[in-house]
């Protein structure tokens, strides 16, 4: 096999474990835990179905946390969760997607669970590792139906800080 075509499986493969981790974004036994949510304040707002944690905000289910300056939980109408918003410089999220697979960590300026759209999105900043594999850029989204992640650059930046960054370890190279 063509050395260089092997490097290219072994990233494809890489990128592919983290999208076959993320649908289940979870240990089976996180989805049976409960919510345990921490902050320095909170606000109700019943009329539009949102609560608003805000002073490092913790949220952790299982092996998921989540910690930001503030995190959003939007309802739907039939009171499930529609969208998870976490703010901060950066908001930070880690999880376990399985026993014999490294921890997942994640960051970004915002963080967005959409559950309506199935979709998790990395916004400023983005960085998701796992494993010693590293993938950075302006923005991470990952359809969760499609099993699709795509990365962007800042489009107003030309620095070449502001493009995709993708590091794999050697011994995932070899």
């Amino acid at each position: 096999m063509n050395p260089k075509l092997g490097h290219f499986l072994k990233a494809g493969l890489l990128i592919g474990s983290w999208t076959l981790a993320m649908p289940s974004l979870a240990l089976p036994e996180d989805r049976e835990q409960a919510f345990q949510l921490q902050a320095d304040s909170q606000t109700f707002d019943q009329k539009n179905g949102r609560v608003t944690y805000s002073g490092e905000a913790r949220l952790q289910q299982g092996s998921m946390v989540i910690e930001a300056d503030t995190i959003t939980v939007d309802f739907a109408t039939d009171n499930s969760v529609s969208k998870v918003t976490a703010l901060g410089d950066p908001a930070k999220f880690q999880q376990r997607p399985s026993r014999d697979r490294g921890t997942v960590y994640a960051e970004g300026e915002t963080i967005t669970y959409d559950s309506d759209n199935n979709t998790v999105s990395l916004e400023q900043e983005a960085k998701l590792e796992q494993d010693g594999a590293v993938m950075r850029g302006f923005s991470i989204h990952y359809d969760l139906t499609r099993e699709l992640v795509r990365a962007e650059s800042d489009k107003s930046e030309s620095s070449e800080q502001q493009r995709i960054q993708m590091t794999i370890p050697p011994a995932m190279v070899e």
